[in-house]
Protein backbone atom coordinates (compact mmCIF):
# COMPACT_ATOMS: atom_id res chain seq x y z
CA UNK A 1 0.00 0.00 0.00
CA UNK A 2 2.80 2.57 0.74
CA UNK A 3 4.22 2.33 -2.86
CA UNK A 4 0.91 3.19 -4.40
CA UNK A 5 -0.05 5.72 -1.85
CA UNK A 6 3.80 6.52 -2.15
CA UNK A 7 3.54 7.09 -6.17
CA UNK A 8 -0.21 8.99 -6.06
CA UNK A 9 1.36 11.83 -3.34
CA UNK A 10 4.31 12.46 -5.36
CA UNK A 11 2.53 12.37 -8.83
CA UNK A 12 0.46 14.95 -7.62
CA UNK A 13 3.26 17.14 -7.29
CA UNK A 14 4.61 16.64 -10.17
CA UNK A 15 8.00 14.22 -9.72
CA UNK A 16 8.58 11.40 -12.06
CA UNK A 17 9.23 8.70 -9.31
CA UNK A 18 9.56 5.27 -10.06
CA UNK A 19 8.64 3.93 -6.93
CA UNK A 20 9.08 0.31 -6.58
CA UNK A 21 7.80 -2.24 -3.75
CA UNK A 22 10.26 -4.96 -2.42
CA UNK A 23 9.87 -7.42 -0.09
CA UNK A 24 12.55 -8.70 2.55
CA UNK A 25 10.75 -12.22 3.03
CA UNK A 26 10.01 -12.37 -1.30
CA UNK A 27 6.84 -15.06 -0.56
CA UNK A 28 6.09 -13.55 -4.16
CA UNK A 29 2.42 -12.41 -5.34
CA UNK A 30 0.26 -10.39 -5.62
CA UNK A 31 -1.37 -7.98 -3.39
CA UNK A 32 -3.95 -8.77 -0.42
CA UNK A 33 -7.26 -8.47 -1.72
CA UNK A 34 -8.07 -6.25 1.02
CA UNK A 35 -5.14 -4.16 0.28
CA UNK A 36 -6.40 -3.62 -3.29
CA UNK A 37 -9.67 -3.06 -2.26
CA UNK A 38 -8.26 -0.59 0.25
CA UNK A 39 -6.58 1.05 -2.48
CA UNK A 40 -9.29 1.07 -4.69
CA UNK A 41 -11.59 2.66 -2.18
CA UNK A 42 -9.45 5.95 -2.70
CA UNK A 43 -9.41 5.55 -6.46
CA UNK A 44 -5.73 3.72 -6.48
CA UNK A 45 -5.00 0.50 -8.51
CA UNK A 46 -2.82 -2.21 -6.93
CA UNK A 47 -4.45 -5.04 -8.46
CA UNK A 48 -1.31 -5.69 -10.76
CA UNK A 49 1.37 -5.43 -8.21
CA UNK A 50 3.27 -8.83 -7.65
CA UNK A 51 5.61 -9.03 -4.65
CA UNK A 52 9.25 -9.43 -5.00
CA UNK A 53 12.51 -10.22 -2.79
CA UNK A 54 14.58 -7.28 -3.03
CA UNK A 55 17.94 -7.65 -4.47
CA UNK A 56 21.16 -6.00 -4.35
CA UNK A 57 20.35 -3.95 -7.53
CA UNK A 58 17.19 -2.58 -6.36
CA UNK A 59 19.30 -1.31 -2.84
CA UNK A 60 22.09 0.27 -5.29
CA UNK A 61 19.59 2.32 -7.33
CA UNK A 62 17.36 3.45 -4.78
CA UNK A 63 17.60 6.97 -3.98
CA UNK A 64 15.47 6.69 -1.31
CA UNK A 65 14.71 3.38 0.70
CA UNK A 66 11.84 3.41 3.12
CA UNK A 67 11.01 0.04 4.89
CA UNK A 68 7.93 -0.11 7.44
CA UNK A 69 9.91 -1.37 9.93
CA UNK A 70 13.47 -1.40 11.79
CA UNK A 71 13.84 -4.79 10.43
CA UNK A 72 13.23 -4.17 6.80
CA UNK A 73 15.93 -1.36 7.10
CA UNK A 74 18.17 -3.89 8.84
CA UNK A 75 17.12 -6.53 5.46
CA UNK A 76 18.70 -3.39 3.26
CA UNK A 77 21.91 -3.32 5.44
CA UNK A 78 22.81 -6.54 5.01
CA UNK A 79 22.78 -5.83 1.11
CA UNK A 80 24.88 -2.67 1.11
CA UNK A 81 26.05 -1.08 4.45
CA UNK A 82 26.63 2.42 2.74
CA UNK A 83 22.79 1.90 1.84
CA UNK A 84 22.32 3.15 5.61
CA UNK A 85 22.73 6.86 4.31
CA UNK A 86 19.23 6.63 2.22
CA UNK A 87 17.40 4.04 4.26
CA UNK A 88 14.49 4.82 6.59
CA UNK A 89 11.85 3.56 8.70
CA UNK A 90 8.40 5.52 7.36
CA UNK A 91 7.90 7.52 10.67
CA UNK A 92 11.55 8.03 11.07
CA UNK A 93 12.26 9.90 7.61
CA UNK A 94 9.02 11.85 8.03
CA UNK A 95 10.27 12.28 11.58
CA UNK A 96 14.16 13.51 10.93
CA UNK A 97 12.68 14.83 7.29
CA UNK A 98 10.76 17.81 9.49
CA UNK A 99 14.12 18.35 11.68
CA UNK A 100 15.95 19.43 8.00
CA UNK A 101 13.63 20.94 6.45
CA UNK A 102 11.82 20.26 2.71
CA UNK A 103 14.55 19.27 -0.12
CA UNK A 104 15.76 22.62 -1.62
CA UNK A 105 15.42 22.68 -5.26
CA UNK A 106 19.06 21.84 -5.77
CA UNK A 107 19.86 19.06 -3.72
CA UNK A 108 19.64 16.04 -4.85
CA UNK A 109 17.16 13.16 -3.34
CA UNK A 110 20.68 11.12 -1.74
CA UNK A 111 21.70 14.05 -0.54
CA UNK A 112 18.97 15.28 1.38
CA UNK A 113 18.43 11.74 2.79
CA UNK A 114 21.96 11.71 3.79
CA UNK A 115 21.61 14.64 5.65
CA UNK A 116 18.66 13.72 7.40
CA UNK A 117 20.67 9.90 8.17
CA UNK A 118 23.10 12.33 9.84
CA UNK A 119 20.67 13.48 12.45
CA UNK A 120 20.54 9.59 13.49
CA UNK A 121 22.20 8.60 17.47
CA UNK A 122 26.08 7.34 16.44
CA UNK A 123 26.26 3.56 17.03
CA UNK A 124 22.49 3.16 17.11
CA UNK A 125 20.40 1.15 15.42
CA UNK A 126 17.63 2.92 12.76
CA UNK A 127 14.16 4.08 13.96
CA UNK A 128 12.71 4.11 16.81
CA UNK A 129 9.78 2.01 17.81
CA UNK A 130 7.42 4.31 17.05
CA UNK A 131 8.37 4.65 13.42
CA UNK A 132 7.26 1.12 12.86
CA UNK A 133 4.01 0.78 10.09
CA UNK A 134 2.78 -2.77 11.31
CA UNK A 135 2.00 -4.93 8.21
CA UNK A 136 -1.50 -5.49 8.45
CA UNK A 137 -1.19 -9.11 6.46
CA UNK A 138 -3.82 -11.47 7.77
CA UNK A 139 -5.61 -8.93 9.71
CA UNK A 140 -8.86 -7.74 8.91
CA UNK A 141 -10.16 -5.05 6.56
CA UNK A 142 -10.63 -2.72 9.56
CA UNK A 143 -6.80 -2.95 10.00
CA UNK A 144 -6.04 -2.33 6.39
CA UNK A 145 -8.23 0.74 6.19
CA UNK A 146 -6.77 2.03 9.82
CA UNK A 147 -2.51 1.62 8.44
CA UNK A 148 -3.57 2.88 5.12
CA UNK A 149 -4.70 5.97 6.88
CA UNK A 150 -1.49 6.09 8.49
CA UNK A 151 0.35 5.64 5.47
CA UNK A 152 -1.36 8.26 3.41
CA UNK A 153 -0.56 10.79 6.00
CA UNK A 154 2.84 9.96 5.90
CA UNK A 155 3.44 9.70 1.94
CA UNK A 156 2.30 12.48 1.37
CA UNK A 157 4.31 13.88 4.07
CA UNK A 158 7.21 12.59 2.64
CA UNK A 159 5.94 14.02 -0.73
CA UNK A 160 6.11 17.36 0.68
CA UNK A 161 9.24 17.18 1.63
CA UNK A 162 10.73 16.15 -1.20
CA UNK A 163 8.76 18.36 -3.36
CA UNK A 164 8.06 21.33 -1.51
CA UNK A 165 7.49 23.46 -4.76
CA UNK A 166 6.17 21.02 -7.29
CA UNK A 167 7.95 19.08 -9.89
CA UNK A 168 11.88 19.29 -9.96
CA UNK A 169 12.26 18.17 -13.22
CA UNK A 170 13.90 15.01 -12.30
CA UNK A 171 13.48 11.31 -11.82
CA UNK A 172 13.80 9.59 -8.78
CA UNK A 173 13.89 5.93 -7.46
CA UNK A 174 11.81 5.08 -4.24
CA UNK A 175 11.78 1.88 -2.95
CA UNK A 176 8.87 0.62 0.14
CA UNK A 177 10.43 -2.20 1.74
CA UNK A 178 7.75 -4.56 3.26
CA UNK A 179 7.84 -7.80 4.25
CA UNK A 180 5.62 -9.34 1.09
Amino acid sequence: MAMGLLAHHLAERGMQARVHSVGTLGWGGPATNHAVETLAARGLDLSEHMSRRMSGDDVGEADLIIGMTRDHVNGVIIHDRAALARTFVMGEIVRLGRKIGPRRDEQTVRSWASEAAALRQPNRPAGLASDDIADPVGEGLDVYRATADKLDLLCAEVAALLLPNGSAGEVVDIDPISQA
